[in-house]
C-alpha cells in the first residue's frame, strides 16, 4: 500500500535513514552473528547454505556476496517486504518513532490512505466478537484456544447489510471502505452494503505484518464458504500467504514451512504446534506466493486435503514450487482430512506425526504414474513418461533432476537417454541469482573501494581524476556522485548513505556500491590511491588523444577552423600534460 496521506519530504526521508537500525531489521529475518565491526549470517534474500551475508551498522548498509543484493537498511526493508520506497518510509517511520507529517488537503495526494479504514475494521469486528454468542460458540466447538483467537486477531461480522457502514461512517468516508474492499454497491439500486455479514473475519496481513484486508468464513449454509476482501490497490490475494506475518521467525528455525489451504487449517496447525504454517487462501497457488515462500526456506511441506480435490491441488502446485528451487514433501492426514479436522478427531499428536512423514513429493509422483501392473502396458508407458518428463522439466537442479529421472527410468522399464528426451534441462529459475566475483579486480574497482573505505587521505578537490575517466557506467556514477558530494562538503568525505541515497533509482548500482563499501579489508600500501588516480587520468587522456586525432581529421576534411584551432590547441594541452612529470623532467 503506497504511502498516501504522509507527506513525503527530504527531511522525513533523512529521519528515518538516522532512525532506523539495519542489524534490528535483518535480524526479523536471518540470525545474525557479530564478526567484529560486522554482523553476517545467511542471507534472507536468497537460500543459501553457507553464510554470505553481511551488514555493516555503522554505515548502515548491507550485501550479500551470494545474490549481489546490496544497499541501505530502506531498500533492505523494501526487498524483504516487497513495500515501496513510500510504503516502506511510511512502515520504517512508525516502527522507530519518526513524526510522519500529514499531507494538506488539496496537497495532491494520489488517493485515500487506506489503513485507517482497515484498522478501524479490525476493531469493530473484534468488538463484535466478545459482543456474539453464536461466533464464540463456534469457535469452541472447534476447540480454537483463546490465545490464537487473539494472537490472529479474529474477528466478527454480524448479520445485516450495514452494520460496518453505520458503525463507521461518522469517522470513515464511505469512499474509503469503498476502497479498502469492505464496502460494495448493489448493481441494481446502488444501495452501498457490507461485504462481510454473518462470517467470522480472519485479518490478512503482508509479511511485514501491515493489515492489508480481510477473509470470512461463513456460519451459515451459504454457498460461498469464504469471501475475502476485494482487491484494491494495496490487497492482491495471489502475492499473500496468510499467516506469514507471525510465522516468519519460526519459519526460518525450523527450515521449511508447512503449506495449507485456509484460515482453519493455519489455525489448527498452529494449535498442533507447527507453529511455521502458512495458507496459500486457496488451493490455486500463484508464482509470486511461491517465490514468496522461496524467499524464507528451501522446503515446502505440502498440507492440502486428503480428499480428491487435495490430490489435484497438490499436483497442480507442484511444478510451480519446484521452479523456485524448492524441495517439496507431501503430508497426507488420511481420506477427508485435513490439519486441523484431524487434530479434532485424533489430536494434535497425530498432526505433528502426519507431518513429519511427510514423503517427498516428485518421488510420489513418479511412483503415481508408474505402478508396476501398468509397466507392460506400452501406451501406459509413453504417457508416463510424457508426464515425469514434463514434471522434471521444472527442476532447476541438475543433480536432483538426474536421481528423479534414474528412479523413474527404472520403474517405467526404459532406458534413461529415452527419458531424458521428454526432460530436457529447464531455463534458469527466475529469481535465483547468479554468484558475483568475491575479489574486486578492476582499477575503476579499486579506485573507488579506496577512496570510499577513508584508508588513505583524500585527495584535493582539483586533483580528482574527470568521471569521464571511469569507462564503467555504474563506477562513474558512483564516482559522480561522490566527486558532487565532496566537493559540497568542503573536501569531506561524505557518508556512504548520502551516496547511496544519490544513486537510490538505480539497483544495479547500489549493489555494487555495497559490495565495494563492504568487501574489505582496505588495507593498502600507501600511496595505493593516488597512483590509481595516476592511471585512471592517463588512460583517459590516451583514449581522449585518440578520439581528439579523429576530431580534427573530421574538422580538416570540413574545413572548420574554429573549431580545429579549438581541437588542437586541446590536443596541446592534453599532450603536455600527459607527458610531464611532476619532477619537471619529460618521460
Amino acid at each position: 500500500m503506497a504511502l498516501r496521506n504522509v507527506q513525503l519530504t527530504p527531511e522525513l526521508v533523512q529521519a528515518v535513514r538516522d532512525a532506523v537500525d539495519i542489524v534490528d531489521i535483518a535480524g526479523d529475518y536471518t540470525k545474525l552473528r557479530k564478526a567484529g565491526k560486522r554482523h553476517g549470517g545467511l542471507c534472507p534474500l536468497h537460500k543459501e547454505k553457507t553464510p554470505s551475508f553481511s551488514v555493516e551498522p555503522a554505515q548502515g548498509l548491507f550485501y550479500c556476496f551470494g545474490c549481489g543484493q546490496g544497499g541501505d537498511a530502506i531498500r533492505l526493508h523494501m526487498l524483504l517486504t516487497g513495500d515501496d520506497f513510500p510504503a516502506a518510509i511510511e512502515a520504517l517511520a512508525r516502527r522507530y518513532g519518526v513524526p510522519l507529517p500529514r499531507r494538506r488537503s488539496g496537497g495532491g495526494s494520489s488517493g485515500p490512505d487506506l489503513e485507517p479504514a482497515l484498522e478501524a475494521a479490525a476493531e469493530f469486528f473484534t468488538d463484535q466478537l466478545r459482543r456474539q454468542a453464536k461466533p464464540r460458540a463456534y469457535l469452541e466447538e472447534r476447540r480454537i484456544p483463546a490465545e490464537l483467537i487473539e494472537e490472529f486477531g479474529l474477528g466478527y461480522a454480524p448479520p445485516g447489510w450495514q452494520n460496518l457502514l453505520e458503525a463507521l461512517q461518522a469517522r470513515i468516508p464511505q469512499a474509503e471502505l469503498e476502497a479498502a474492499g469492505l464496502v460494495g454497491r448493489s448493481r441494481k439500486s446502488g444501495k452501498p452494503y457490507d461485504r462481510f455479514r454473518d462470517r467470522l473475519v480472519f485479518p490478512i496481513r503482508s509479511a511485514a505484518g501491515r493489515l492489508l484486508g480481510f477473509g470470512g468464513r461463513a456460519l451459515d449454509d451459504d454457498p460461498a464458504k469464504y469471501v475475502n476482501t476485494a482487491e484494491t490497490a494495496g490487497f492482491h490475494k495471489g502475492r499473500l500467504l496468510y499467516g506469514l506475518d507471525r510465522a516468519r521467525r519460526s519459519i526460518r528455525e525450523a527450515g521449511r514451512l508447512l503449506l495449507v489451504e485456509g484460515y482453519f487449517d493455519v489455525l489448527g496447525a498452529v494449535a498442533s504446534g507447527i507453529d511455521w504454517t502458512v495458507a496459500s487462501m486457496g488451493t490455486a497457488l500463484t508464482t509470486e506466493q511461491a517465490r514468496l515462500a522461496a524467499r524464507y526456506v528451501d522446503e515446502v511441506v505440502v498440507g492440502y486435503d486428503g480428499d480428491a480435490a487435495g490430490e489435484q491441488a497438490f499436483r497442480r502446485i507442484l511444478p510451480e514450487l519446484l521452479r523456485q528451487g524448492l524441495g517439496v514433501r507431501r503430508a497426507r492426514f488420511g481420506a477427508g482430512h485435513d490439519p486441523d479436522s484431524l487434530r479434532l478427531e485424533s489430536g494434535k499428536e497425530a498432526v505433528a506425526e502426519a507431518i513429519e512423514a511427510a514423503a517427498d513429493a516428485v518421488a510420489l509422483e513418479v511412483d503415481r504414474l508408474s505402478p508396476p501392473e501398468a509397466v507392460s502396458d506400452p501406451r501406459h508407458v509413453a504417457r508416463a513418461a510424457s508426464a515425469i518428463g514434463e514434471l522434471l522439466q521444472t527442476i532447476p537442479d541438475a543433480v536432483l533432476r538426474f536421481g528423479y529421472g534414474r528412479r523413474a527410468a527404472a520403474r517405467l522399464q526404459v532406458p534413461e537417454e529415452l527419458l531424458w528426451r521428454r526432460a530436457a534441462p529447464p531455463p534458469a529459475a527466475e529469481g535465483v541469482p547468479g554468484r558475483e566475483p568475491g575479489l574486486v579486480r578492476s582499477l575503476e574497482e579499486r579506485t573507488l573501494q579506496l577512496l570510499l573505505s577513508g584508508s588513505e587521505p583524500p585527495p584535493l578537490v582539483d586533483r580528482l581524476p574527470p568521471p569521464e575517466a571511469f569507462r564503467d557506467d555504474a563506477m562513474r556514477n558512483i564516482y559522480g556522485v561522490f566527486c558532487t558530494l565532496y566537493r559540497d562538503g568542503s573536501g569531506e568525505r561524505p557518508d556512504p548513505q548520502l551516496i547511496v541515497a544519490e544513486l537510490a533509482a538505480d539497483d544495479g548500482v547500489v549493489d555494487r556500491l555495497a559490495r565495494l563499501l563492504l568487501e574489505g579489508p582496505f588495507a593498502s600500501p600507501s600511496g595505493e590511491l593516488e597512483e590509481a588516480f595516476k592511471q585512471l587520468k592517463r588512460r583517459w587522456q590516451q583514449q581522449r588523444l585518440r578520439s581528439l586525432a579523429s576530431e580534427i581529421g573530421e574538422a580538416q576534411r570540413a574545413g572548420d577552423e574554429a573549431r580545429l584551432k579549438r581541437l588542437l590547441s586541446d590536443k596541446t594541452a592534453l599532450s603536455r600534460d600527459l607527458h610531464h612529470r611532476p619532477d619537471g623532467g619529460d618521460r
